[in-house]
């Protein structure tokens, strides 16, 4: 919040400037009022008129004063929402991936939604009425003490009673706004899953427990809110009553002056008028005061996530070279602490080396792949690009050195374009090379829009093979020199999967990971070496022949595989 409004300074320099001069100008009606009654019981015609044009003029920039400072504060309002927002989005941006999966989505989704929400409704639009009412109340303080100090005084009992009982509902908010925001972020959760989960509650007949449950939550978080607002309008309402109380005894102690000749018809119209000066302005800050302190776990919930948020300096880590090998010695990792998902893996892959990553679901092949490529950095052991320790190099870097392509393929709500190229300029010589590559060229070039097509959210007017293509085309263009396939081609047909990875092992300078279930002989045959993982462990290495004919658990997973791949085999390529 603080540096979203250091960023806007000189906006809020103006706003608060024009919200004091609307204050005090406002509260100078009171003088006005009590001009206009004594001239009209005075018979002064000329004082009258000199009143009435005095008050048009004084309207006129009133209301020029009024426009300047909404329009302001409309303006702050906007780009400080844009600022936070703004500065949670580059935090969540730059957290590494250990610890940008600690925390749900949803929680995120909340945080720029939700929590800015409350943010403006109960930080920064209570802070400016605060300060223009603090301001309206200085004014009428002094006004009021020139025209009746008896009056001022039993004002400021009014509002010292005003400022100590309301008080006492500022922790018990705080805790209520803090429940509202774990709530939301809870309910976006479920949303989210739900939203997400369409197809599966729609297969297996669960729209009737998706409702309930969602009634559920929707009742919770309704709920929750309701409690926050119950105390809300009890706070509110002995306020107003405590206000309503000291503007009856102005009225009757006004009125014996008036009786007792201590004071005029038009002082009376404008102490009435300056009471409420005094005694809103107090009722708006006891009602805005705990709002403020309420959004303090908020507050530092956003700076939290925000934590990320200026731009990283230039590391002064070397830049990943890949020029001869990656080594790994003795690597575990888990990610909790004592249940470790790797364990003291060994091996050196050369530059252009070729190699097929086998073994059962759950072994670590897809988090082996990740930790190579600088997902994470907490890793037990040593992994060694051209000799020097992984940890010790640009992480950031290192990520654009390895390009990924996984079995769940994520594509951009845009065209195809620029889910391939997104949004770095390729020459189109290379576009082509990569589309064919893919073998998705000839289908770019069916589409009426070519590669202007609009894909849908998350590719949803494309097939699975086609989002996977996409995928390929992807990796390929920008040509980096280490390519893995998480399961890249399990999507598309078996003819074109075979295409893709065969035109990849051709490519001489690629260094290439490739784990697969598709126990393709003529594949296969073309890795320089297979890897067999199980249970955390690289346990065999070697070509397909030597695996084979070695008998070890490769051999028997080759074997149980081998009918399913028969049979795929026997059907047609579609």
């Amino acid at each position: 919040m603080k540096h979203a409004l250091t960023r806007n300074k000189l906006l809020l320099a103006v706003t608060l400037l024009f919200s004091m001069i609307a204050a005090a100008a406002g509260v100078l009606i009171a003088l006005v009022l009590q001009e206009v009654i004594d001239a009209a019981l005075q018979g002064d015609m000329q004082l009258f008129q000199r009143i009435l044009l005095v008050s048009i003029v004084y309207l006129l920039m009133l209301c020029l004063t009024g426009f300047i400072h909404s329009l302001c504060s409309k303006a702050l309002v906007r780009n400080v929402t844009v600022s936070i927002r703004e500065r949670i989005f580059r935090g969540v941006l730059y957290k590494n991936t250990a610890d940008f999966k600690a925390a749900n989505t949803a929680d995120y989704l909340s945080a720029l939604t939700n929590d800015i929400k409350l943010v403006i409704e109960n930080v920064l639009q209570p802070f400016l009425q605060t300060f223009q009412n603090a301001v309206i109340f200085i004014a009428s303080l002094i006004v009021l003490l020139s025209l009746s100090p008896l009056i001022t005084l039993i004002l400021a009992i009014g509002m010292i009673l005003m400022f100590t009982i309301p008080s006492l509902f500022g922790r018990l908010l705080q805790s209520r706004l803090n429940a509202v925001s774990s709530e939301m972020s809870r309910f976006t959760a479920l949303i989210k899953d739900l939203l997400a989960g369409y197809e599966v509650i729609r297969s297996f007949g669960l729209k009737k427990q998706s409702e309930q449950g969602f009634q559920q939550a929707n009742q919770n978080a309704a709920n929750v809110s309701f409690a926050a607002d119950r105390l809300f309008a009890a706070n509110e309402s002995i306020s107003e009553a405590l206000a309503i109380f000291s503007q009856l005894t102005v009225m009757f102690v006004a009125a014996y002056l008036i009786i007792t000749g201590h004071i005029s018809a038009g002082s009376l119209v404008a102490l009435v008028q300056l009471s409420g000066g005094l005694v809103g302005p107090v009722l708006v800050i006891m009602q805005n005061v705990p709002k403020i302190r309420s959004m303090q776990p908020i507050l530092q919930r956003i700076e939290q996530l925000a934590g990320e948020a200026e731009q990283p300096s230039v590391s002064e880590q070397p830049k990943p070279v890949f020029e001869h090998s990656l080594e790994v010695r003795q690597l575990s990792f888990g990610y909790q602490q004592g249940q470790p998902v790797l364990k003291d893996i060994n091996f050196r892959l050369h530059k252009g080396k070729k190699i097929a990553l086998i073994g059962p679901s759950g072994c670590g092949k897809s988090t082996l792949v990740k930790l190579l490529s600088g997902y994470y950095e907490d890793y037990d052991g040593s992994v060694l690009l051209d000799g020097i320790e992984l940890s010790a190099l640009d992480s950031e870097s290192m990520l654009l050195l390895t390009s990924m392509i996984h079995q769940n393929v994520f594509l951009f709500d845009s065209d195809i374009k620029h889910n391939i190229c997104l949004d770095e300029p390729f020459p189109e010589k290379v576009l082509e090379a990569a589309l064919r590559s893919s073998s998705l060229y000839s289908y770019v070039r069916q589409l009426p829009e070519g590669l202007s097509t609009a894909v849908g959210e998350n590719g949803s007017r494309l097939s699975g093979g086609q989002r996977q293509r996409v995928a390929v085309a992807r990796a390929l263009i920008r040509s980096k020199p280490i390519l893995i396939l998480d399961e890249g081609t399990s999507a598309v047909d078996r003819q074109t999967a075979f295409e893709i990875e065969s035109s990849l092992l051709a490519l001489p300078d690629l260094t290439l990971i490739t784990i697969t279930h598709n126990l393709n002989d003529e594949l296969l045959e073309q890795y320089d070496e297979i890897w067999f993982m199980e249970d955390g462990r690289i346990t065999e290495s070697g070509s397909l022949s030597e695996m084979r004919d070695y008998g070890g658990s490769f051999s028997r997973f080759y074997q149980r595989k081998e009918p399913d791949l028969q049979m795929a085999d026997s059907l047609p390529v579609s």
